[in-house]
């Protein structure tokens, strides 16, 4: 099977004016007087800011960092960096009085750990002690965790922050007319990597979820993303030890390479061959475990 960059070969200044078209679309049906954009300091975010600028204007846009205790400083220094690249003043709105009052730090007794080095090497060691070694992945199994385990309780611990930081940036653009630019992208999507009704689920435009990762760092060169983020590993940053969601998926390509297949109707045997069962596997396991994650809420018909 071909390179995924083969499979589905971009043309990167149309993609770019359909997206930027699209936002532009949005804002006037939606009626807003401008957007908003959580930037995290990542490679998702920051395209969708930079191609929102391209639409709209730096004018029109609001870019919010929303940091909390677990946050790491570089990836706040990186937004305020590529803010600063657009020429938007970056509005940092830190969470950790919300999450305290919600008692989210209190789900994990990481509060009493003292330096991040320390509650890293903590966390790893629960995650090797109460999660089987069965083969399974974790991602497999943090979408069907025991009720009060410590799986479970690690899930409403980290969800909860991109969950508050979805009303923060609503209430922020309800205040002033904006429309709130989403920044998932396809891979998160079909696997489930993101959170359900948070920050990476609702917006009023999502434009590169109809994107792979792995062509994602193509739009990112094309439109000059800095170094410093194009470079860097894909960190959800909400919770120690969870720093690179391209290696828990084994690679953001190999999975590309899957889910284009499965959403392509490739016969499973022939991508299992191509691609070893393990993975095909796994990647049709997240798909089959995060479906309501994409159908829900459920209703009557």
């Amino acid at each position: 099977m071909d390179d995924i960059s083969q499979i589905r070969k971009l043309d990167l200044p149309e993609l770019c004016k359909t997206i930027e078209a699209k936002i532009r679309t949005t804002l006037k049906n939606l009626h807003r007087d401008g957007a908003v954009i959580g930037l995290s300091g990542g490679l998702d975010s920051a395209i969708a800011a930079k191609l929102t600028v391209r639409s709209l204007g730096a004018n029109k846009v609001h870019l919010i960092n929303l940091p909390e205790k677990d946050s790491k400083k570089i990836h706040r220094i990186h937004a305020k960096q590529f803010a600063k690249h657009l020429g938007i003043q970056l509005n940092v709105k830190p969470i950790n009085s919300i999450l305290r009052s919600t008692k989210t730090y209190r789900l994990l007794p990481l509060r009493f750990i003292p330096g991040r080095k320390l509650r890293t090497w903590v966390v790893e060691l629960g995650r090797k002690q109460f999660i089987p070694k069965n083969g399974e992945s974790v991602l497999i199994k943090r979408l069907k965790p025991k009720a009060n385990s410590w799986l479970a309780k690690g899930n409403a611990y980290a969800i909860a922050k991109h969950r508050i930081r979805m009303v923060v940036l609503y209430q922020y653009a309800e205040v002033r007319n904006l429309l709130v630019v989403g920044a998932a992208n396809r891979t998160e999507w079909l696997t489930g990597t993101f959170s359900k009704w948070g920050v990476d689920h609702c917006a009023d435009i999502m434009p590169i979820m109809h994107l792979y990762r792995t062509q994602l760092e193509q739009i990112a060169e094309y439109i000059q993303i800095p170094d410093y983020i194009r470079k860097k590993a894909a960190d959800p940053d909400i919770m120690p030890t969870v720093d690179n969601k391209g290696e828990m998926l084994n690679s953001f390509k190999l999975t590309d390479q899957i889910l284009y297949g499965m959403e392509n109707n490739i016969d499973k045997s022939i991508l299992c061959q191509e691609y070893g069962e393990k993975n095909v596997e796994q990647i049709y396991s997240l798909w089959k475990y995060s479906q309501h994650m994409r159908e829900s809420p459920y209703n009557i018909e």
